[in-house]
């Protein structure tokens, strides 16, 4: 679904979350607490929005995806940073390194898409060290007055902004409400805070951005 928006991806992705998604961005790495020197992954990178910025500040990233034509958006982007990624073509599950080889990790909408949400979190906190933070960011379903709301933008206003991109936009856009109101249902953000525990990780936390339609998590893996 995503190969054939990875050349236009960053674009429509700001317009659609109502100019939000790189403020969301900024939160999830305010999160991490990491010397200068630190080694993080960044996993379901996509065109490597997080993975420049981490490199911006002078981390060592190593930035994975499943989806080679992301993956050659991103290198195109680095390149024309003049920054430096590694990029690796891999799945969470079964992602090729040692384990406690990095200082944090970094993930964004990659949750929704995976078969076995406590395996694939058991996997990341391998390659994370003892004391290592990770922190995620996704979509989520507000509550309250916003749910209406927030039901009419994911039912109308995705797809009809998503066709004025392109047609595989449009599909993207029909195909996220369901997506995320599934995976809300599945794993509402109790049980989701609570397979973060079962993996490995202490002081576990989140937060609710821009009315509770995105949502950070960050732990530290004991």
């Amino acid at each position: 679904m995503f190969s054939p928006i990875a050349g236009d991806y960053d674009t429509p992705a700001v317009v659609l979350s109502l100019g939000r998604y790189r403020a969301w961005h900024r939160f999830l790495l305010s999160r991490l607490n990491l010397s200068p020197a630190a080694r993080v992954l960044d996993m379901a990178t996509g065109t490597g929005s997080i993975a420049l910025d981490l490199h911006q500040r002078g981390f060592e990233v190593v930035a994975c995806d499943v989806t080679r034509a992301m993956l050659r958006r991103a290198q195109g982007r680095a390149d024309r940073s003049d920054a430096y990624l590694n990029l690796v073509e891999c799945t969470a599950e079964a992602a090729p390194f040692r384990d406690s080889s990095f200082d944090a990790i970094t993930f964004a909408y990659l949750l929704r898409y995976v078969h076995d949400v406590p395996g694939t979190m058991e996997s990341l906190g391998r390659l994370l060290r003892p004391g290592g933070t990770m922190a995620s960011l996704d979509f989520a379903v507000p509550h309250g007055i916003w749910h209406p709301l927030w039901r009419l933008y994911t039912a109308v206003v995705l797809p009809t902004g998503g066709r004025l991109f392109s047609r595989d936009w449009q599909r993207v856009g029909a195909f996220l409400g369901p997506s995320i109101r599934e995976f809300d249902h599945r794993w509402p953000e109790d049980r989701l805070l609570s397979a973060w525990r079962d993996a490995g990780f202490a002081n576990v936390r989140s937060r609710r951005l821009t009315v509770g339609g995105a949502v950070v998590i960050w732990g530290t893996r004991r």
